[in-house]
């Protein structure tokens, strides 16, 4: 008998750029998308994945239809960082200050933004908390940064803080060295769970 989906949850990662030919974001989206579908838990969840160009426009163009077509109760945005050592949620976004071109070759239009900051209303600590403690189980750890790199890592969080702040959550993850992407998704289904769950009650 086939589960009546209730909730929607989007996922998201980016596409190729720089030395990151293969982009471990999209790969983890791809891997905590399977470890969705074969949970007992989240029965009752349709986990949309979606890979994203790293361009402005697409992110400008893609995140208000994504949270228009699909009404999500949470939105987890993915990034790569190669400095990142462990699973890093981001708790802030900035409106300006991306000088950083993207694929290709293009900034942002920046002469009529409002320099703003936004920031996720998930409690992004006790999450940290909460992967950190299951460690054992996932071999992942978590930490919290309030500098997500002014790239289009921040950009996309940005313009999702933009719509629904309490339902808006980016994480870092490290790139292959540090973690496979079988063991990013462990932590990372950890961290959509939680919100999840949090969610329903409210």
């Amino acid at each position: 008998m086939e589960v009546n989906k209730k909730y929607t949850v989007l996922v998201t990662g980016f596409g190729p750029f720089d030395k990151h030919i293969v982009n471990a974001s999209w790969e983890a989206a791809k891997e905590l998308s399977k470890l969705c579908v074969n949970s007992k838990e989240l029965m009752d969840v349709e986990v949309i994945v979606k890979e994203i160009p790293v361009s402005y426009e697409d992110v400008t163009k893609y995140v208000p239809k994504f949270w228009q077509e699909y009404k999500p109760i949470v939105v987890l945005h993915l990034g790569v960082s190669s400095q990142a050592r462990c699973l890093t949620i981001e708790c802030r976004a900035h409106s300006n200050g991306y000088l950083r071109k993207d694929i290709f070759n293009k900034c942002p239009n920046e002469s009529n933004i409002e320099s703003e900051i936004f920031e996720t209303k998930i409690n992004a600590k006790q999450i940290c908390n909460i992967i950190n403690e299951s460690s054992d189980k996932t071999k992942c750890n978590a930490c919290i940064s309030y500098n997500a790199g002014r790239y289009l890592c921040e950009y996309i969080f940005y313009k999702s803080l933009q719509i629904a702040p309490k339902r808006t959550l980016f994480v870092h993850v490290p790139d292959f060295n540090q973690y496979s992407s079988v063991q990013s998704a462990k932590g990372l289904y950890q961290i959509l769970y939680y919100i999840i769950e949090d969610m329903k009650k409210q």
